[in-house]
């Protein structure tokens, strides 16, 4: 168990939204050293430890069915990239320096966000119409109740809809920013 460890790191990811072209280049420089993305985690990646090989990365959005996964894959392997790992509707991609990139002109681009700015606005939207809600149970659990259970319910409810909603609201101005970047 402890050599397995060993074999792998948690890298912090500087968020997708924000800096994804920072990212895959930190995960090529991370190759050349011998550290391979295995997987993505919350908030970061894990990479595992392999014999230095420089490869370059890519992340696609794109929601898939289940059927359709396997074609999507080879789509790419077709192209020179190697999937990789994903996480909903997160894909990432590993090639040979030189590789043509996964999406080279701005339809292509504008398509890849198109899909995350669409679901991290109505995620935002839910959260922002829970959090009122959760707000005013707080206060009248505070001023009214004298139930210690319902004002910490009403407690971890503010909580939850404050979590939802403040990365909902970042990721869907990050990609939007990515989105309005490479239209028209």
């Amino acid at each position: 168990m402890k050599k397995n460890r060993l074999q792998t790191k948690y890298v912090l990811s500087m968020g997708l939204a924000f800096a994804e072209e920072t990212d895959m280049s930190r995960l090529s420089r991370l190759s050349a050293q011998g550290w391979f993305l295995n997987h993505f985690t919350l908030f970061g990646f894990v990479v595992r430890k392999g014999p230095e090989h420089k490869l370059d990365y890519c992340l696609d959005i794109r929601q898939l069915q289940q059927a359709e996964e396997q074609e999507y894959r080879n789509l790419f392997t077709d192209s020179g990239w190697s999937y990789v790992c994903s996480s909903g509707d997160l894909h990432m991609f590993s090639a040979e320096p030189g590789t043509l990139p996964i999406h080279t002109d701005r339809e292509s681009l504008y398509e890849k966000y198109c899909g995350v700015v669409r679901q991290s606005r109505t995620a935002a939207l839910i959260a922002l119409m829970l959090t009122p809600g959760a707000f005013t149970l707080l206060y009248l659990s505070a001023t009214q109740w004298e139930n210690i259970l319902m004002q910490n319910i009403s407690f971890v409810a503010v909580t939850l809809s404050v979590m939802l909603l403040v990365p909902s609201i970042m990721v869907y101005f990050g990609f939007r920013r990515r989105l309005k970047a490479h239209s028209s």
